[in-house]
Order: structure tokens, then C-alpha cells, then sequence
């Protein structure tokens, strides 16, 4: 079935079952073409509701687009992220394990990765727009917005939040609690720290 107002859409039917959430037959998004979604054996991917992929885009490796969220151009979209609502990635974007919702948007070559260190990701949200870098544990809510050339790597424990008016932290709560050190394994030969020499 072709798209109302983009008739080179046309809608996605599964084959085959996807990870025991799709079944064979499923109705999903919108494709231009086979090419925008990955058909490999045991990839989750999956275009749901009116979501679209066209042009280029590339949606793989456990990845979803949701609601009325678009993938275009050349834009690659993996390692499990999730585009909802209106969100969009276009151009040369590229999100990696991060989750955009809302108006969000990654442009030009805005790349959004989860960090390869912490595992913790982007959450993009509102109308922020990311035309540079934007790795690790940060929100980008509001009218938050990174140019081009800009980046913005967040690999600590706390989460960064940027709404476009300012910066703040959230932190848990268990990380103003103290609490003993763990013993570090003694090597043979080596003195403790603290003795005498």
C-alpha cells in the first residue's frame, strides 16, 4: 500500500517472524525501498506505525522507528536506537544505541552515540536539533541545540541535561553515600602503600 501524500512510500509487511514481536504478516512503516531496513537473520529492526525510511537511510541491529519519526537521506540508524513520535534523522546523521522522541533532530553529519565505555546513551527530546557530536549519558530536552563542529561526551556517572537555556546534572542519590573501598588484590612482591620502605 503506497503513502497517502508520498506515493514512492510504500508499506512494510513482515515475511517472517522478528524476534518473537513481529509475526509473519505484521503491517509496519514506510520503505522507499528493501534497502532501508536490514532483512538479516535474527535482526529486530522493524519500521512501526507511519514511521518512515526512505531515500538512503538505513535502519539495523535492533534498531525502530516509531509513530511519525523519519529516516532520510543517507541517515543510519543502529545498534538498538529508537526514533518516536515526530522525531527525525537526516542527511548524513548517524545515532547509535540513543533514543530520539518529540520534534527531536539529528542533521548534517550530527552524529548520537551511546558511550563505548559506560553503555549509557543520548536521549534527545522537545525540539533539540544536533548538528555536531553528543555521546554518553546526556538529555538534550527544550530547544537544546549543538552545532556543527561541537561536541558534547558525557562518560560520567551523573547524567547531563542541556534544555537549551542552560546545563545540569542529575545525580543519584547513592552517589553522595559513602561507603568502604573494596580491597585491591595484592600482587606478590609489591609492598602495601603506606608501609615503610
Amino acid at each position: 500500500m503506497a503513502h497517502e501524500e508520498y506515493p514512492f512510500l510504500h508499506r512494510i509487511r513482515a515475511l517472517r517472524d522478528i524476534c518473537g514481536e513481529i509475526r509473519a504478516g505484521d503491517i509496519g512503516g514506510f520503505v522507499e525501498s528493501e534497502s532501508n531496513l536490514s532483512a538479516e537473520p535474527g535482526d529486530c529492526a522493524w519500521i512501526f506505525d507511519d514511521a518512515i525510511a526512505c531515500n538512503d537511510a538505513y535502519v539495523d541491529k535492533g534498531s525502530s522507528l516509531f509513530g511519525e519519526s523519519v529516516a532520510c537521506g543517507n541517515a543510519y540508524v543502529s545498534q538498538n536506537s529508537a526514533l518516536s513520535a515526530h522525531a527525525r534523522a537526516e542527511d548524513d546523521a548517524y545515532i547509535r544505541g540513543s533514543n530520539l522522541c518529540g520534534h527531536a533532530r539529528v542533521s548534517d553529519c550530527g552524529m548520537v552515540l551511546n558511550s563505548p565505555d559506560t553503555g549509557r546513551a543520548p536521549i534527545l527530546s522537545g525540539t533539540s536539533s544536533v548538528y555536531g557530536r553528543v555521546c554518553g549519558d546526556v538529555h538534550l530536552t527544550g530547544t537544546a541545540l549543538i552545532i556543527s563542529g561541537e561536541e558534547i561526551c558525557n562518560d560520567s556517572l551523573d547524567t547531563l541535561v542541556m534544555d537549551g537555556k542552560g546545563r545540569s546534572v542529575i545525580r543519584d542519590p547513592s552517589r553522595d553515600e559513602l561507603a568502604p573501598q573494596e580491597p585491591e588484590p595484592q600482587q606478590k612482591g609489591h609492598k602495601e602503600r603506606g608501609q615503610s620502605r
